[in-house]
């Protein structure tokens, strides 16, 4: 097998842009020379790469594997000579997650510290994205690892997941100065601050509502932010719904209060997606380290209920 460099850049900008005319203006040459590279590639790899047949145009399975590849010997290449010219280098195949904003905190800075204290030796490169772009980010091959809640689209080949944390999307209100409820939804009407309804947490409410006795509610702000819902309540703006994992300690010292935890309460699971590709060593023994944890017991999140996990 003998290709040029270049080609591996061709081919990643093709990746990422996913359009043969705008990925050759990128690179500075006309379509049909990059056309030629990409194919030039293929040939060399023995695979397809590349599926035409869509607009716009995507990876193949092999192409989606061999992205890491490509990365990996364009990193060592650039490694390689800023050691020998004495210049600093970056992080070395970082292990790669993505995440929506509800888990970035503290749900993926817990599993950075697990992978700590398993002994996992690799750095950690971390992009907070929305649910949608997170997951065409996995299925490109853009990333190891999505960190996120149940999603049913990645819950079939071919993607594995492991579900390594549980929890309770809870309504709360804030207290007030005697410390109970600020907005106890007696009757009378309640300020409420709602998601946006493109977000995930919207779709998931939604879908639950039904299921609740209705509340007497009028919408005073509207974001798709789980930590900005968090702050609003905090503010004493009105109800909302959070992730428990998001307000452990202000339902522990009474900041925030649960309206109804048996009653109103949404469950969710936190799962470790990943694609088919191949990982790197330390994405593997990552993969390996938690599917061994969770026969243990062992989880990175419980539910949080009236004080006690359920």
């Amino acid at each position: 097998m003998s290709f040029d460099t270049k080609w591996l850049q061709d081919f990643l900008i093709l990746a990422e842009l996913r359009n043969f005319s705008r990925a050759a203006e990128a690179r500075h040459i006309t379509q049909p020379a990059f056309g030629r590279h990409i194919r030039a590639l293929e040939n060399s790899v023995g695979q397809i790469l590349i599926d035409r047949s869509k607009t716009p145009v995507c990876l193949t399975p092999a192409g989606r594997q061999f992205r890491t590849v490509a990365r990996n010997i364009l990193a060592q290449i650039e490694d390689g000579l800023k050691l020998i010219n004495g210049i600093e280098k970056p992080l070395h195949n970082p292990i790669r997650i993505v995440t929506p904003h509800a888990l970035s905190s503290p749900a993926l800075l817990d599993l950075v510290e697990y992978a700590e204290n398993s002994q996992v030796q690799a750095p950690f490169s971390v992009d907070i994205l929305r649910v949608d772009f997170a997951v065409e980010a996995l299925t490109q091959g853009e990333c190891e690892f999505l960190l996120g809640f149940e999603m049913l689209p990645l819950l079939q080949p071919p993607f594995q997941n492991l579900c390594i944390g549980q929890g309770n999307f809870l309504l709360v209100s804030c207290a007030d100065a005697s410390g109970n409820k600020m907005f106890p939804c007696d009757g009378g009407a309640t300020p409420i601050i709602r998601y946006s309804p493109e977000s995930y947490s919207a779709k998931l409410i939604e879908k639950h509502n039904p299921q609740f006795e209705a509340l007497n509610t009028y919408s005073v702000f509207e974001s798709s932010m789980c930590q900005i819902h968090k702050e609003m309540a905090l503010r004493g703006k009105g109800i909302t719904w959070v992730p428990d994992i998001q307000i452990r300690e202000e339902l522990a010292d009474g900041r925030l209060t649960a309206i109804d935890a048996q009653l109103y309460r949404i469950p969710y699971q936190i799962r470790l997606y990943r694609n088919s590709a191949p990982l790197t060593k330390e994405a593997q023994e990552l993969w390996l380290s938690l599917e061994n944890a969770l026969k243990t017991g062992w989880q990175l999140s419980r539910p949080w209920c009236g004080g006690q996990p359920v």
